[in-house]
């Protein structure tokens, strides 16, 4: 069944089987969500299958959006439902194609009014923010950081959607961090540690307000999309 965010549902499928199967069919709707991963164990395929469910827009920080479109074709993760707005480009490249290399305030506080403008447009769909990170660790007031954390929680309340924010772990200090998983309805903590000669990836759910947490870690790869070992549950 395709489920739509304009059906109004309880709540939105993440696109990955089995993580929605123990999440009883999906996050719930108006759930701001902190994706709280070491970046090692590849948590942008994540971002990825919760942008291509259903309509999205994928606001990306780090990469420009030719090369994630790209990266989740090359996953067999479609694209048709994806509208990126791309923050990279703008913030490190001039209107000539030039590499900037120093940023004022001024600069920083436009990507601000960029995603308030964006999402005052936005209307019946999925948000992915790829990352949160990086707007946290601009040189600016706090003020503005606080802005967007409330600016996108109140947005998932509002249009009844799901916002997933990444949050880079062992990047922040630690009241920064505490701030984003308190005010967070959903955190999906995704790491990765080193058993002998091989690492291992691994995700688990340790809150989701009014559903039942998934306390266990579920091992994962990397092979066209997320693939969970479910012979190799793990707590």
């Amino acid at each position: 069944m395709k489920h739509s965010i304009a059906t109004k549902k309880e709540y939105i499928p993440t696109g990955i089987f089995v993580l929605d199967r123990n999440l009883n069919g999906g996050i719930p709707s108006g759930s701001f969500v902190c994706v709280y991963a070491n970046p090692l164990a590849m948590p942008e395929v994540f971002l990825y299958h919760f942008a291509s469910v259903t309509k999205s827009y994928y606001i990306n920080t780090s990469r420009p959006s030719k090369y994630i479109k790209l990266d989740m074709e090359r996953n067999s993760i479609p694209t048709d439902n994806v509208t990126f707005v791309d923050i990279y480009t703008q913030y490190y490249f001039s209107e000539s194609g030039q590499l900037i290399f120093e940023h004022s305030k001024y600069k920083d506080k436009e990507v601000f009014d960029l995603v308030d403008d964006v999402l005052s447009k936005v209307d019946d769909a999925v948000v992915i923010v790829d990352s949160l990170s990086f707007f946290l660790k601009l040189n600016i007031e706090s003020s503005f950081k606080e802005w967007l954390i409330n600016r996108l929680y109140n947005f998932a309340k509002e249009k009844d959607t799901v916002v997933y924010s990444y949050v880079i772990k062992d990047f922040h200090t630690e009241d920064v961090v505490k701030k984003i998983l308190d005010v967070s309805d959903v955190v999906l903590d995704i790491t990765i540690e080193r058993s002998g000669e091989r690492f291992i990836n691994k995700f688990a759910v340790p809150k989701i307000r009014g559903r039942r947490a998934i306390l266990d870690y579920f091992r994962f790869y990397v092979e066209e999309g997320v693939r969970i070992d479910t012979s190799k549950d793990i707590a």
